[in-house]
């Protein structure tokens, strides 16, 4: 075949090579020349370096594919048709299976029919140009690809910072929850690194792992803030968060290894994770990473209702696991080296005044009693872990209001009649407290109410005077729902030193009158 050489004009037809400043974001990246010829290929490499690009070129195909595996920083590659051992059409079919960063690439070929040029595009090629070319013309297609890789650019840092954001909205209502998405994206990057992961297939992991949890934005309050440990309906609701949070990508991100971390991050090798059992081949090597990472943050870090255990005992864990066939073992071995001398621990959230206040009333409002304005008395204890409440003078009192005979009340009226009659109580009590506390506004000091099982328990730091109008206004209530229901109550009024944590407070109220917390 009579081949076409490329016709480049000197600078006498006035064309400038000092053109780097106008190929911003392709300077940053490298250039390959795929040309068997050598005269051809040595004149491109030598213009696209005055342009200010970092070029190499490749006598043939399988030379350039070569370098593509091995060197996943150029991002353009500029080909002929025709070359031994390798062609460009079948090099550009190569590419597509490489892990790698995007590449672009143009087609430089003799021959101009619409066919070749057809095969070329549906090859994978990005632009296709026919020789004989000037050099304003390829000059001119690569600043058209440096503003579309700019755009580009500008998009993948867009969706980062969107997802950045889902993980901090996420992080709002559960500050462990984000720090666990920082600390397992830093694990797994690492680990990636050490298994030899593309800087493309690291950045993907990284994005996956940022927002792996995302779907636990659905997951309510109670469960998702749930203090204690879970049980089986509470594990059945929190195992449904990969696939909300695959939905909330599914049709929206095109990667789809994003949203493979996000749905299958809790999947083992054994068939025993969730939500689809998978099983072996069928998990990606990115989950298998993301899998043990997520493994180990857990086990390492504190959460309100375990504590945490070494990093050297948490890879030992892993191991056991890995031995039973439930992760992979070669991840653990790269995360035990990666964590040999790095604590993953160390990365934090960033606090954020107005987002940590609100995440403490969250919390608190965690402890509400359903269908109810009051609060169980545990969201006192948690506010007094918090923060110290403000004592007016040298003292405070607890008020523990105990129903006698609530068995012989439940046995007449039922179970639930009798709930919804304390309920009633409750509400009652609270009403009273609200309107003295807005008659006698100029009194210094706070009332609250407190539920406890059956019973009540008032907090309240006022000055003795206004203590006692409070309880004669809570014993009407009482006597009032006696004479109603003929539920009878106690009524006990301590006082306690300022200094003296309510958690004491209540242990000696409570277990004086023969009640434990």
């Amino acid at each position: 075949m009579l081949r076409v050489p490329l016709r480049i004009y000197d600078n006498s037809n006035g064309f400038s090579t000092t053109a780097a400043s106008h190929l911003p974001v392709l300077s940053k990246y490298s250039v390959l020349v795929a040309e068997d010829v050598a005269q051809e290929r040595e004149l491109l490499v030598a213009y696209l370096s005055e342009w200010g690009l970092n070029a190499t070129g490749a006598a043939d195909g399988r030379e350039a594919l070569s370098i593509l595996i091995k060197d996943d920083t150029i991002r353009l590659l500029i080909t002929d048709l025709h070359m031994p051992e390798l062609g460009g059409l079948e090099l550009l079919q190569e590419v597509k299976g490489l892990a790698r960063p995007k590449l672009y690439s143009i087609v430089l070929s003799g021959i101009k029919d619409r066919q070749t040029l057809i095969n070329a595009l549906q090859a994978g090629a990005t632009d296709y140009m026919v020789k004989p070319c000037h050099p304003e013309q390829i000059f001119a297609r690569l600043a058209v690809l440096d503003q579309v890789m700019a755009l580009e650019e500008k998009h993948q840092a867009l969706i980062k910072d969107l997802f950045d954001v889902m993980g901090e909205m996420l992080g709002s209502r559960d500050p462990y929850s984000l720090e666990h998405s920082l600390r397992v994206a830093a694990i797994s990057r690492r680990i990636g690194l050490c298994q030899g992961l593309s800087s493309e297939e690291l950045e993907v992991l990284e994005m996956g792992c940022l927002i792996h949890d995302i779907g636990k934005v659905a997951i309510p309050d109670d469960i998702l803030l749930k203090p204690g440990r879970f049980n089986n309906i509470d594990r059945q609701i929190m195992n449904m968060h990969p696939t909300i949070g695959a939905r909330y990508l599914a049709t929206r991100y095109p990667d789809d290894r994003v949203t493979e971390i996000v749905l299958y991050h809790h999947e083992r090798l054994d068939g025993s994770g969730y939500p689809e059992g998978l099983k072996g081949n069928d998990i990606s090597p990115m989950v298998r990473i993301v899998s043990v990472a997520d493994i180990y943050e857990a086990l390492i870090a504190k959460r309100p209702y375990k504590s945490p255990i070494p990093g050297t005992k948490a890879i030992e864990v892993l191991k056991d696991e890995a031995r039973k066939g439930r992760v992979d073992q070669n991840v653990v071995e790269a995360l035990e080296e990666v964590v040999y001398d790095w604590n993953p621990l160390t990365i934090q959230r960033q606090s954020y005044r107005d987002i940590d206040a609100i995440e403490i009333f969250r919390r608190i409002t965690y402890f509400r009693e359903p269908m109810c304005s009051f609060y169980n008395y545990r969201c006192l204890l948690t506010l007094d872990r918090i923060t110290d409440l403000t004592c007016i003078g040298p003292q405070y009192y607890l008020i523990f209001i105990d129903f006698k005979n609530l068995n012989q009340i439940n046995k007449e009226r039922g179970y639930i009649k009798t709930d919804q009659m304390l309920d009633e109580l409750g509400e009652n009590m609270q009403q009273s407290m609200n309107d003295f506390s807005n008659i006698n506004s100029n009194i210094k000091g706070e009332a609250l109410l407190f539920r406890k099982g059956a019973d009540y328990i008032i907090y309240a730091n006022y000055a003795l005077d206004s203590i006692q109008q409070l309880s004669d206004l809570i014993q009407d209530q009482l006597n009032t729902r006696k004479n109603q229901w003929g539920l009878e109550a106690s009524f006990i009024l301590e006082s306690f030193p300022s200094t003296c944590s309510l958690e004491y407070a209540f242990n000696q109220l409570l277990g004086n009158n023969d009640r434990g917390l």
